[in-house]
C-alpha cells in the first residue's frame, strides 16, 4: 500500500539535496535570542546588563522589569526610502536588578516570520540587500540603510524596485516576512532562477538580474509575468512563498469576491 504523504526525514532530504534548507536556530550553548512560533512568530532577546537592542515601531511584546524603552531618530531619509519608520526604538538594561533582562518583539504585519541573520557569518559578509521594509529588529553593529538599482530593466521587473534596503554591520538583523522562508548559501557562479516575488534578501555578493519567462506564450500564459529573476552567487539567498504585497492583493480578492 503506497504512502498517502512523504515521511518528514524524507522530505526534509530532498530539501537538502535541492540545496535548501530550513533557517536555522542558534546553538543552544550560544544563545542570545529565541523564536517561538509557528505564524505571527515572537523572538525573545536575552540583554545583558548595559546591553541593548533595536526594534521597528509597535513590534514590542513585552519588556523584563529591568528593562529601559527609548525613542531615537536617526538615518531618517534612508530609513523612510528603505520602507522603514524614521524613528528607532531602544530597549536598554538598565542595570537595576543586575540581571539578564528580556524583550520579546513580533513583527507588525499579522502571520508574519521573524527571520535571523547573522551579518558576520562569512556567507553574508557584513553586507546584507534585502525588500523594502523587511528590517524588524536588530542587536549588535547593524545600519539600516538604502541600496538603489539603477538599472532600469532591473529595478522595473526584478521585484525589488529601484530602492533596495541594505543592512550592514557585524550583529544580528531579524527580519519580518511572510509565507514559508527556506534559504541557500550559493557557490562562487552558481545561479538560481526565482519568482519575482519570492526574494526576501540576498548577501550584497551575490548578483541580481533578470531571465525572459519563456517565449511568447510562456510570458503570456505561463503566470510568471515576462521576466523571472536571476541570483548569482556566492553568498546566502533567503526567499520567501509569498511576499506581503501578494498576501494583502490575495486578501483584497477575496474580499472583494465575498461582497
Amino acid at each position: 500500500m503506497m504512502k498517502s504523504s512523504i515521511d518528514k526525514k524524507d522530505s526534509a532530504a530532498v530539501l537538502h539535496h535541492a540545496g535548501w534548507d530550513h533557517l536555522k536556530p542558534p546553538k543552544p550553548d550560544a544563545a542570545k535570542f529565541a523564536v517561538t512560533g509557528h505564524e505571527s512568530q515572537v523572538v525573545t532577546l536575552q540583554i545583558g546588563v548595559g546591553e541593548a537592542c533595536q526594534g521597528e515601531a509597535g513590534t514590542m511584546m513585552y519588556l523584563s522589569p529591568g528593562m529601559r524603552q527609548s525613542v531615537t531618530y536617526e538615518g531618517c531619509c534612508q530609513r523612510c526610502c528603505s520602507g522603514e519608520s524614521c524613528f528607532v526604538v531602544n530597549f536598554t538594561n538598565s542595570g537595576s536588578t543586575g540581571n539578564h533582562e528580556f524583550v520579546a518583539l513580533t513583527p507588525n504585519f499579522p502571520t508574519a516570520k521573524v527571520v535571523p541573520v547573522d551579518l558576520s557569518s562569512p556567507d553574508v559578509g557584513g553586507k546584507l540587500v534585502a525588500q523594502q521594509g523587511a528590517y524588524m529588529a536588530s542587536y549588535g553593529d547593524v545600519r539600516v540603510g538604502i541600496s538603489l538599482d539603477t538599472n532600469c530593466m532591473r529595478c522595473c521587473c526584478a521585484g525589488l524596485g529601484l530602492v533596495r534596503q541594505k543592512l550592514e554591520g557585524s550583529g544580528t538583523v531579524f527580519l519580518g516576512g511572510t509565507g514559508t522562508i527556506v534559504q541557500k548559501v550559493l557557490a562562487d557562479g552558481e545561479t538560481i532562477l526565482v519568482d519575482t516575488n519570492c526574494i526576501m534578501a540576498f548577501a550584497s555578493t551575490c548578483k541580481l538580474d533578470l531571465k525572459r519567462a519563456g517565449g511568447i506564450l510562456g510570458m503570456v500564459g505561463g503566470g510568471e509575468g515576462i521576466f523571472n529573476t536571476t541570483l548569482t552567487g556566492p553568498g546566502l539567498v533567503v526567499v520567501q512563498s509569498m511576499n506581503e504585497t501578494v498576501f494583502r492583493e490575495a486578501l483584497a480578492t477575496q474580499k472583494i469576491y465575498r461582497r
